[in-house]
């Protein structure tokens, strides 16, 4: 008989990857299989039809540069949602260890992110939340997009009404951040974001709260790639800019069209070469985690024990105490 506290459904839990406020994230085995596999689970019940959503959309597309939904399903009032597993680390965590990545490798990843943003689109799917963590990078150097979670179908029924802003306010496009429609230049906006953070090392637009980045966001003025790059890359800044342009008529149309430039960039003969690049500067990131966690684990051990020692003298402290009084007690009786 399965143990319930180890098993959704046919699948056995091996980790929680992390706990947020619309989900939580395992990694699992199926019983058939040891192949691992993300399961995502909805946390609360308000989020069945967006989750659900989510799903439809995540099934619809098939493409190497994003990460593959392989079932959705429901155990009682729960939601489930099974995802390829990526065995890396994420883009975000890549900007804060390496940042600022060298131009052609941020291209490059760039790049691979643009060519899931482009099928999605040809999917009427506009993503709506591009951001470093939401961009996944493997141990062999393959970059895939995930969490489709607040994206919206053409086909598909609005979640949210109109004036209402989606999305995470660092990567927001101005269109976005003010609550209008968004198009699919909406997703290349955030995607120039994200490029701008990876050759700069430096978000475009902060602040101290959600009001004054979007407030920011929407007047657009944000200071120059070109001078914040350490090796000033003028083809790629201007590229940055295009992306980032608050006027949709200066911005890249499509997804296909920043695409064609990415890849002119990087080259296309040295995109194996890049891979590998990324693949090594991945395996240097889980590397230095494990290591990390490894000293995080010796040094709770030390502390444990340090906190131990003082309760054991307490102790020996508290029985020859006791003894004496013991002692006097009986000296004083029989006295």
């Amino acid at each position: 008989m399965k143990d319930k506290s180890k098993y959704i459904g046919n699948y056995k839990i091996i980790d929680v990857l992390g706990t947020g406020g619309m989900a939580k994230v395992y990694v699992a085995t199926h019983t058939s299989g040891n192949r691992p596999v993300v399961i995502k689970e909805m946390a609360h019940p308000e989020s069945k039809q967006r989750f659900k959503q989510e799903a439809i959309i995540s099934t619809s597309l098939k493409h190497k540069n994003i990460v593959e939904t392989h079932d959705y399903f429901t155990v009682g009032s729960s939601c489930y949602l099974v995802m390829e597993y990526v065995d890396g680390t994420d883009l975000a965590t890549l900007i804060h260890e390496h940042s600022p990545l060298a131009p052609r490798i941020a291209a490059l990843i760039a790049h691979d992110v643009c060519s899931a943003i482009r099928h999605a689109h040809k999917h009427t799917i506009i993503h709506r939340d591009i951001k470093p963590t939401n961009v996944l990078l493997s141990q062999r150097g393959d970059v895939k997009l995930s969490d489709f979670g607040v994206a919206r179908g053409e086909d598909l029924p609005h979640l949210t009404q109109t004036g209402t802003v989606i999305g995470t306010p660092f990567y927001m496009s101005p269109e976005q951040a003010s609550g209008t429609a968004v198009t699919g230049q909406t997703d290349i906006y955030s995607l120039g974001i994200v490029l701008y953070e990876m050759t700069t090392g430096h978000k475009p637009f902060t602040g101290t709260n959600a009001q004054t980045i979007t407030a920011r966001v929407c007047r657009g003025r944000y200071a120059s790639p070109f001078w914040r790059m350490p090796r000033h890359n003028l083809r790629l800044s201007r590229m940055i800019n295009k992306a980032m342009q608050k006027n949709m008529r200066r911005r890249y149309q499509t997804a296909e069209a920043m695409c064609q430039d990415l890849e002119q960039f990087v080259g296309r003969r040295s995109f194996g070469r890049m891979h590998t690049m990324i693949a090594n500067l991945v395996q240097h990131v889980t590397e230095s985690r494990r290591a990390t966690t490894i000293i995080k684990r010796r040094r709770t051990r030390k502390t444990k024990k340090k906190e131990t020692k003082p309760n054991m003298y307490l102790v020996v402290i508290s029985i020859v105490v006791l003894l004496i009084l013991i002692l006097y007690l009986i000296q004083l009786v029989f006295s």
